[in-house]
């Protein structure tokens, strides 16, 4: 295949994994997929994809083959690719693209049915492979530009000095470019070649036995984690426990591969393995760094007792260096003296005679320290190796513009990109004192993605205006997400923002039609009144003077009409109830159950299905308070007197008149031996609950 004949690409991307897809996934989210397939100006061809796998496996590479749960929740991801974005600059959307065929996909909707949980490895990468395959779909709409590799293997790139020939003949010196040469092989067939401006190495990342660190006796019985934390290499590894007289197990690294291997021991066992039972500490884990948790907030570390000293921006603590859900769950449970069959070693270099022993006495050893990259030969146009530089822990090292460096003066390389588990992305917020790196399947989307995508069409469709870094867009959408918020909380933002929409929803809750054909009749001229009641008080009871984290729902009278909500308006409109909440824990609102993978079921709640009863008797210190119980739509409906200060006067529910009858008590005076006097109002209407 010549260059001549088949043209040069503008990007080649070697790799169909999740990281490889990614950008394709980014462009169709900024809208710059058509241009990426197929360059409107003609001068190259589009974007060849090179997949090692077969077609089935686009998208996913092997995420779907690892047994373990996933370390987020379950619709994460499907937000992340198919979320409306349309405020942010530029911005994002599904919607003309190939994505907006994953809205109803099965597999999308499994997940988001899951919602705020974990779920099998597996079920993500059954999604994701359905990204993969509409993306081919896509690409085949673009065959006179852009090719879709699979089942072939790239073997090399070699960057040459390309000569384009002289048009019709002319007298004119032909232009002289750099590109790249892949020579690529499909499985069974001969090798070949193609050309393209840039490429994109997205071949994933791989482990290997240690040389130095393990002696010969001890490389005999050592596993690598990634074989372990997928069939059949954990079956494997079982067979050789069962065999063995005791089922010491020595797990090196303190990372998550390192307690997801501890906790597929212990909670994944087959038919043949329910012989294998481990006593306790039979699992030991010797890691050299401290073991860090990811928590969401400074408050839920600091709950945990972490002394927190970093916070990225938004907030969270350890986000790629912390262990999350069922890693986190086995961690603390060890910590906490719960789980005895596994024990900790922090690895000093004082320690090593103990290291040694452990090693030793082990009858199996699995390595899980992490993942290098899987690269193939880089060679100049005279045929010399191209030098990168690695990262301490092996990988493949790319700069913030996602380019690999040359190892001997550190300078990018500028048509060189790495994107993946196998390269080491610096994170923009380093959480601990060396260089943190950043992984993930939604950083290979987004962030990843986008470096590579600015050195392709220019800073300003990937990154908007006013910025030239990922960085700074991200501190842009940051400050624009915070000013909306602010917005939005504000009391005059929340009553402008309740909508027709809203009024719906109220009258369905209330089993009440809207007619928007005929218009309301005008409200009644109000009545002059002396000014009313700075504040409405529940009675409450001394009993309790603290309600941590509970919702107080106190009811007033409304009128509502199509389009409109009126405080004590009269007319045809229809009779509803305004609900006003009083939390002392905003931010934590819903109630998440979260199990885990030892049997606990943990309830993070905020007592949100708590109400209290307006039409409550008055405070009365001679009044037994009264229980809990529940009410019909299963909320606890708890006595005023039961939460909260005590309070002077008493209004719970009513209408119009009752609030004219405090206004003309409070203007009658009495001696101050009276006791305060008590309205006695009839019950509200049943509370409509108001989105």
């Amino acid at each position: 295949m010549s260059m001549e004949a088949d043209g040069v690409y503008k990007l080649a991307i070697l790799g169909g994994g999740p990281a490889g897809i990614g950008i394709l996934v980014r462009a169709a989210r900024l809208g710059l997929l058509p241009q990426l397939l197929q360059p409107p100006d003609n001068a190259t061809r589009g974007v060849a994809l090179i997949h090692g796998g077969p077609v089935e496996t686009l998208g996913v590479g092997n995420l779907g083959d690892y047994i373990i749960n996933s370390n987020t929740y379950a619709k994460s991801l499907v937000t992340s690719i198919l979320e409306e974005k349309p405020e942010l600059d530029p911005p994002e959307s599904v919607q003309g693209t190939f994505l907006a065929n994953l809205a109803t996909h099965a597999t999308a909707t499994r997940l988001m049915d899951a919602g705020n949980t974990t779920i099998a490895l597996a079920e993500l990468g059954k999604f994701l492979g359905a990204v993969g395959q509409e993306a081919r779909l896509e690409m085949l709409k673009y065959t006179a530009s852009s090719t879709c590799y699979v089942n072939t293997t790239a073997l090399r790139v070699e960057r040459i000095v390309a000569t384009a020939p002289s048009v019709d003949g002319s007298s004119v010196e032909p232009k002289t470019s750099h590109v790249c040469k892949i020579t690529i092989q499909p499985a069974g067939g001969t090798a070949t070649c193609i050309f393209a401006e840039s490429v994109v190495l997205a071949m994933g990342g791989k482990q290997s036995l240690p040389t130095t660190d393990l002696s010969a006796s001890q490389l005999a019985k050592t596993w690598l984690s990634d074989a372990v934390l997928r069939e059949p290499g954990r079956g494997m590894l079982a067979s050789a426990l069962a065999a063995a007289p005791q089922k010491k197990v020595c797990i090196v690294g303190g990372s998550h591969s390192a307690f997801s291997v501890a906790w597929t021991l212990l909670q994944k066992p087959t038919q043949k393995d329910k012989t294998i039972s481990f006593a306790a500490k039979d699992i030991t884990i010797l890691h050299r760094a401290p073991v860090r948790c990811y928590y969401a907030t400074k408050k839920e570390a600091e709950a945990d007792g972490v002394v927190v000293d970093k916070l990225d921006k938004c907030g969270s603590v350890n986000t790629f260096t912390g262990l999350r859900e069922d890693a986190k769950a086995l961690f603390q449970a060890i910590e906490a003296g719960k789980e005895t069959r596994v024990r900790l070693f922090h690895v000093r270099k004082q320690s090593a005679p103990v290291q040694t022993q452990a090693l030793d006495a082990a009858t199996a050893i699995v390595w899980c320290c992490g993942y290098g990259t899987n690269m193939i030969p880089l060679v100049h146009g005279d045929g010399t190796p191209l030098e990168v530089s690695h990262s301490r822990g092996g990988a493949v090292e790319i700069d913030l513009h996602g380019r690999l460096v040359r190892a001997e003066t550190h300078a990018p390389i500028d048509y060189l990109f790495g994107i993946g588990v196998g390269f080491s992305l610096r994170a923009a917020f380093d959480e601990m004192r060396t260089e943190t790196r950043a992984d993930g399947v939604t950083v290979y989307h987004r962030r990843g993605a986008t470096l590579i995508l600015a050195s392709v069409f220019g800073t300003v469709p990937v990154y908007g205006h006013d910025c030239v870094t990922f960085e700074q867009m991200v501190e842009k959408c940051e400050r624009r997400r915070k000013k909306d918020d602010k917005t939005v909380t504000s009391p005059s933002a929340a009553s402008h923002h309740r909508d027709a929409a809203s009024l719906q929803r109220l009258a369905t809750a209330k089993q009440i039609s809207l007619d928007r054909t005929t218009p309301p009749s005008p409200a009644a001229p109000a009545q002059t009144s002396p000014a009313p009641p700075s504040k409405l008080k529940v009675p409450v009871s001394t009993a309790s003077t603290t309600c941590h984290g509970a919702t107080i729902v106190v009811t007033v009278p409304l009128i509502v009409a199509p389009g409109t909500v009126k405080k004590g308006a009269t007319g045809n409109g229809l009779s509803a109830t305004k609900s006003k909440h009083i939390t002392s824990s905003p931010s934590r609102q819903t109630s998440l159950t979260r199990r885990s993978s030892f049997g606990e079921v943990r309830r993070h709640t905020s007592h949100s299905n708590l109400r209290i009863d307006p039409t409550a008797a008055p405070f009365s210190s001679s009044v037994p308070q009264a229980p809990t119980t529940p009410s019909k739509d299963g909320s606890i409906v708890v006595s005023a007197r039961s939460c909260g200060k005590p309070a002077a006067r008493s209004v719970a529910g009513g209408a119009k008149d009752a609030i004219q009858s405090i206004r003309s008590v409070r203007r009658t005076p009495r001696n101050q031996d009276e006791s305060p006097p008590v309205v006695n109002v009839e019950p509200a209407p049943p509370v409509a609950a108001v989105p």
